[in-house]
Parts: structure tokens; C-alpha cells; sequence
């Protein structure tokens, strides 16, 4: 990423929070946390899974109320009786998990709650779209057609939509949950670059990110929350990373590639020519072996998500040919994967993943139990789950507590955990270290590592080139659906996976 912290005016704080304490049944998540943000500031608020950022930022956003404490907005001491009340005064978020409405166009969810609505009553669409248009320039996000439905967008293109429907509204505080995901090296120097035009203008800017990389890029000052306190205040200039580690984790020198398996003879996956039948992805060659990690690399839209919904039966299959460890092709559905040992992490938890109101052991247990017929129970259900809780480290108050109270980061460990808890021969993972802090995605690394020493096939993609060239021993890279380049990851280097990813439908594959 080009360009330093923002260096914008800073003056009095926009927000100030004293003394903020939250509790949850008898946890204690937040303890008195004292935090000012001058007007013009981007402020990076980091932590590992379950520290209290999200918390934290309900509060201020006005979706949870304190249970003790102040929060003042330009001076002012402010109720907030809920999320809209912050919205009005000028305090908006964007959350790690989109709020995006996908049956509306992408205009319609941009100018939500407010049509343009003539005297008469009537929504005129033509000056929605030409605002939503705008908007999007504005984001970066030119690529985006208006006029769109929202359902057709990938998630890197619907985050550019949530920040474009702050700007609808006079900013304030700005507070963005892992905006950058999904998005593209390119794409996030582009958010960027429109998140220093608005602090320039005066507006107060909280960025969480567990990319450390971009927090140094982007904030000027980097506040660590670790337990529900708050450790540590620095200036993003003069922190370092190993320092900014040792705050969130409470160690240092922990961080460091997983070991890469040795592959064995066994094949557990061939393709050869794989098309999928709506000409997302493909054609696609390739053989896996059991112990092997394939890393599937590409930009966003590249087809990386849709190759592992091939793989796992979630969209049909085209042309070419596919074989199994089990001899046959690839799985009619979700299910008929789920029987055969094949288990997938899609990339979207909160869509596609969680089922918010069970409770933890529930979402655990959900692929474990359709695979045993009868009745089954509690104590057979514990059996199963406490180990893989425990292995996960889930930090959760109980495995009955229901799963939209934890973290993310947990969240993603449940849902991790329960293709686990099927023993599958064949591991789909999109995006498995997506919204997870630096401690949790090392724990991640060296899961993944230990099954596939264990000889378990794993494929995963992911947006972060760094996680693929540390994680994987063959490396996939995809652009426009095609595959571009497939090599051992032995010697292989950043510049030759982006020149593959962003070669031209003209060029031969490497």
C-alpha cells in the first residue's frame, strides 16, 4: 500500500467515552474504558477475538446500551435510545457482517429509509440512482452498476455498497468493522484514499482491522483493547508491529508460518477440464493428494468462492470430469458431501454459516448429527463437543450460551469446528481466518497444518496473499474463473502469484 497514516487538522475530540462497563449474564466484557477521538483522527482499534472492540463500538453506535458511563459527541453528553438516534447526530458503522438487503438494487439499499421522494409522494428513481452513482464514485467503487441487484454482488463489491450508504448522511464518527475482508490490495489503497479525503474533511475515523499491515498504513494513532481493558494508546508511527502483538496477546514472539506437510501418493481429488453449469469457474485441472493444503488464490470475482461450491455440491457442476477418494464425482448437494466426507467453511458466516439463536453446541453439532440416524443423547452430544471445543480454545461462558453473543472470531472457530466434528477426508475452507485476530489465525494455521500431518486433504481460499504462501504447499491462482497458474509453493513468490492473477483472458495459463 502506497501513502502513510493520515495527517489531518486534529482538534477537540468529536467523540469522548468515560468510564463505559458492560456486562453479559455475569461476564464482565468491558471495564470502564476511557477513549477521546479528536475530529479529523483515524483511530485503529485492534484486539484479539472477544477483547470487547465490538462491544465497544454497539455502545457508541447506540445498538447496546452502557451499563455505566458517558458518551459525549462534539462536546455534548448524548443518550442513544438506539442505533438510529447515533445515525441522526452523525455517528455510523459499518459492520464486519453486512447489513445489505440483497432482494433491492444496490440504489435502493444506498438511499434506505429515503427514496427521493417528490411533494407527491412518488419515489423517483432516476435522481436515486444518479445519487447512489455518485456515491459510489465516491467509494471507489466505479465497477458498480446502480441499477444492480444487490443479491448478484460479491462480498467485496457489497462492502463498497455499506460505505457508501454512510456517506448519505452528515458524518461525524465514522466506524468501520474489517472493511477491507474481502477487498482487493487495490481496492483497500482505494477505500483508503477516500477515508483520508474524509478525515481531511474533519470527520472522526475508527478502523479495526486484524491486518496490522493496514492499520499502519492507515491510522494515526492505535488503541489495543485486550479483555475488555484497554492496554495500551500509541501513535501508529512510532508502534511497532511486535509491540502492537504483545499488547493484544499479553506475549510476544508467538506469531510465525505454520510448518508445511509433506503430500503423500494417495489422490483424494482429480479434475480434469471442471466447468461449472452457469460458466463462473473453469476449466479446472488439478490433482490432490491426502496431506496436501492447496492455497486457491485470486482477486475478488476471480472465482475462488465459486470453485469451492462446486467442490462441496452447493452449485452443479458443468463440464469436465471430477473423481473422489471414493471413486465417484462430485457431490450431487451439500448433503450428499456432508455423507461422503467432504466438509466446506463458506466464506459468508453470517449468511451462510451460523445459525445466530442456537446455542454453541447446537451450531456444532449440526452437520455431526444429520450424519448419525436416532435419537441421540445429551450426554452422547457433550461427548462430542467438548473436545473440539477445547481444541478450538472457543471462549465462550458455556456451550449452551447462544452464538450471536460471541465474537466473530469464535463464531468462525464453532463453525470450523463443526466440519471438524465429522472427521471429513476432503476440507473446503473460504476464507477460514476472515474477521480473526493475529492469535486465533495462528491457532487456525497450525489446525489446518496438524490435520493435514494427520493426512487430511485440505483446499482454501483466500483473498490474503501472505496466509496462502505461508499455509500452502501447492498454490492455486484464478482470474475471471479461469485457473492461471497451479505450482508447488516451494520458491514461489508474490510477484508471480499477483502477475498470474492479473494476466488477460488472452494469455496462456503458467
Amino acid at each position: 500500500m502506497t501513502g502513510g497514516p493520515a495527517g489531518a487538522p486534529q482538534g477537540a475530540p468529536a467523540l469522548s467515552v468515560r468510564g463505559i462497563r458492560k456486562a453479559f449474564g455475569g461476564t464482565q466484557v468491558l471495564h470502564g474504558i476511557d477513549l477521546d477521538l479528536p475530529a479529523g483522527q483515524i483511530l485503529a482499534l485492534v484486539g484479539e477475538n472477544g477483547a470487547g472492540k465490538s462491544t465497544l463500538l454497539n455502545i457508541i453506535s447506540g445498538a447496546l446500551q452502557p451499563d455505566a458511563g458517558s458518551l459525549r459527541l462534539d462536546g455534548q453528553e448524548r443518550h442513544w435510545k438506539g442505533p438510529r438516534d447515533a445515525l441522526l447526530a452523525g455517528i455510523a458503522i459499518v459492520h464486519q457482517e453486512l447489513s445489505i438487503i440483497r432482494s433491492l438494487t444496490v440504489a435502493e439499499n444506498i438511499r434506505l429509509g429515503d427514496y427521493c421522494a417528490g411533494r407527491a409522494g412518488f419515489i423517483d428513481r432516476a435522481a436515486m440512482r444518479r445519487h447512489a452513482r455518485a456515491l459510489l464514485d465516491e467509494v471507489g467503487a466505479r465497477h458498480v452498476r446502480a441499477d444492480a441487484p444487490a443479491g448478484r454482488l460479491g462480498t467485496g463489491d457489497l462492502q463498497f455498497v455499506e460505505i457508501a450508504k454512510t456517506l448519505t448522511r452528515d458524518l461525524r464518527v465514522l466506524i468501520l468493522d474489517e472493511p477491507t475482508s474481502s477487498l482487493t490490495p487495490f481496492e483497500t489503497e482505494a477505500l483508503f484514499v477516500v477515508l483520508r479525503g474524509l478525515a481531511a474533511r474533519g470527520v472522526a475515523i475508527v478502523f479495526i482491522s486484524h491486518r496490522l499491515e493496514e492499520v499502519a498504513a492507515l491510522a494515526d494513532r492505535i488503541v489495543v483493547l485486550r479483555d475488555g481493558r484497554l492496554v495500551s494508546d500509541r501513535p501508529a508511527a512510532t508502534s511497532p508491529r511486535e509491540a502492537v502483538i504483545a499488547d493484544m496477546t499479553g506475549r510476544s514472539g508467538f506469531f510465525r508460518a505454520a510448518e508445511r506437510p509433506a503430500r503423500r501418493e494417495e489422490e483424494v481429488l482429480t479434475l480434469a477440464g471442471l466447468c461449472d453449469r452457469a460458466g463462473r469457474v473453469g476449466p479446472i485441472d488439478a490433482t490432490l493428494h491426502a496431506g496436501e493444503i492447496l492455497g486457491v488464490f485470486g482477486l475478488v470475482g476471480a472465482g475462488r468462492t465459486e470453485l469451492l461450491e462446486l467442490l462441496a455440491g452447493v452449485r452443479p457442476a458443468g463440464a469436465g470430469s471430477a473423481r473422489l477418494f471414493d471413486g465417484h464425482g462430485l457431490p450431487a448437494d451439500p448433503g450428499h458431501a456432508l455423507a461422503r466426507g467432504i466438509a466446506f467453511l463458506p466464506e459468508d458466516r453470517k449468511l451462510a454459516g451460523i445459525v445466530p439463536n442456537l446455542s454453541v453446541q447446537e451450531n456444532l453439532l449440526l452437520s455431526w448429527r444429520r450424519r448419525r440416524a436416532g435419537w441421540l443423547r445429551p450426554s452422547q452430544e457433550r461427548q462430542a463437543a467438548t473436545p473440539l471445543l477445547r481444541r478450538l480454545a472457543v471462549r465462550a461462558s458455556s456451550p449452551q450460551q447462544r452464538l450471536r453473543t460471541l465474537s466473530g472470531g469464535n463464531q468462525q472457530k464453532v463453525i470450523l469446528g463443526r466440519c471438524l466434528a465429522i472427521g471429513p477426508r476432503l476440507l473446503l475452507l473460504d476464507e477460514p481466518t476472515r474477521g480473526v485476530d493475529v492469535g486465533t489465525k495462528a491457532e487456525i494455521y497450525a489446525l489446518i497444518s496438524e490435520l493435514a500431518k494427520a493426512g487430511m486433504a485440505v483446499i482454501f481460499a483466500s483473498s490474503e496473499l501472505p496466509e496462502v504462501l505461508a499455509l500452502a504447499t501447492r498454490v492455486m491462482v484464478l482470474a475471471r474463473g479461469r485457473e492461471r497458474l497451479l505450482r508447488d509453493n516451494a520458491g514461489l513468490d508474490e510477484a508471480t502469484v499477483l502477475s498470474a492473477a492479473f494476466r488477460f483472458e488472452g494469455e496462456a495459463a503458467a
